[in-house]
Order: C-alpha cells, then sequence, then structure tokens
C-alpha cells in the first residue's frame, strides 16, 4: 500500500494560481484508495467453509465447544481478585486499606461480570445479538457506577491496588480465552 501525501500535489506543481487553489499536475483519478480497490469486489459471493474444510484449515482442536463457560469466568475473577486483595492486605505498608482497596477494585469487575453470565445462562433458549449487547452495555456501566462508588464512598481509599486488582480481574478473560 502506498501512502502518498495529499499535499504533495501542491509542493511539486509549486505555483499557487490567483485564487489561491493549488496548480496541479494530477489528474482527480489518480489518487486511489485501498477502498476504490475493493469496491469493485464488493459483490462477489463468498462460500462458507464446509465441516471438513474447516477441520483441514483450523485443526479437529479449534472446533470443539471450549470449556470455560461465563460462570467459569466470573469465579476466576473472583479467585483473582480474593488472592490479589490478601497479598495487597500482606505485603502493603498500610495493610487494611490496601486490602480492602485492591477487593473493592476487583468486586467492581466481577459483580457486573457475574450478572453478565446470570443474564446468559438465564436467555440460554432464545440467544440474540442484542440481548448481547445490552448486557454488554449493562456491564460497563455498572463496572462504571461501581468505581465512582468506591472512589466517593471509601475514604482510606488506596488507588494503586485498587487499579491494579481491577485491571488482573479484567485480564482473567484473556487467559480464559486461552484455555479450551
Amino acid at each position: 500500500m502506498v501512502v502518498r501525501d495529499r499535499q504533495q500535489g501542491r509542493s511539486q506543481a509549486g505555483e499557487m494560481s490567483h485564487d489561491s487553489r493549488p496548480r496541479s499536475n494530477h489528474r482527480a483519478d489518480d489518487w486511489r484508495d485501498d477502498w476504490d480497490d475493493d469496491a469493485g469486489r464488493e459483490d462477489e459471493i463468498v462460500d462458507p467453509l464446509s465441516h471438513a474444510d474447516a477441520v483441514k484449515l483450523l485443526g479437529e482442536s479449534a472446533l470443539r465447544p471450549s470449556r470455560m463457560t461465563p460462570a467459569k469466568v466470573v469465579v476466576a475473577q473472583f479467585a483473582v481478585t480474593v488472592l490479589s486483595a490478601l497479598a495487597w492486605a500482606v505485603f502493603a505498608r498500610d495493610a487494611a486499606p490496601s486490602g480492602w482497596s485492591a477487593l473493592f477494585g476487583g468486586l467492581a469487575c466481577v459483580v457486573p461480570s457475574g450478572f453478565f453470565a446470570l443474564r446468559l445462562w438465564m436467555s440460554r433458549g432464545q440467544p440474540s445479538v442484542g440481548g448481547l449487547v445490552a448486557g454488554e452495555a449493562i456491564k460497563v456501566f455498572g463496572t462504571v457506577a461501581l468505581l465512582v462508588l468506591v472512589i466517593v464512598l471509601y475514604r482510606d481509599l488506596r488507588w494503586i491496588p485498587m487499579l491494579v486488582t481491577f485491571l488482573l480481574a479484567l485480564k482473567t478473560y484473556w487467559v480464559a480465552l486461552a484455555i479450551r
């Protein structure tokens, strides 16, 4: 992919006309984007992979369902939160405030995730993309609301333990994705 500066025509043409518009030796169709190249292929028909083609391309293990369920992810997040809070409580200079801050930070991630997992489990008979998006939006707003509550209500808040534990609980999703 070649990226050209749109100002390049101005510097190569060098001259400006009396109406302050650049004079350029380039025609309008000289400037083509990748989007223009793909526009002609927009109506191509794409055949989905058959099961045999998918097995050949990805392998048999990629097609089996994951053993990691949303409930297991929430349990793992809770375990990471408790372990991190205990570590902060034991090893930090301000033991109690650091431990509580870490616990509250992790719970700000675990509680909305738990509600999202419960919502998924309750709607397992009739899954929909809209329900998934709505659940994810509720989870995001719930996380923000819980973090605001912790910040406003807990006077001995230690930012570093809270944020570190929150991020550890958030990143549990990536570990869960790696486990099949």
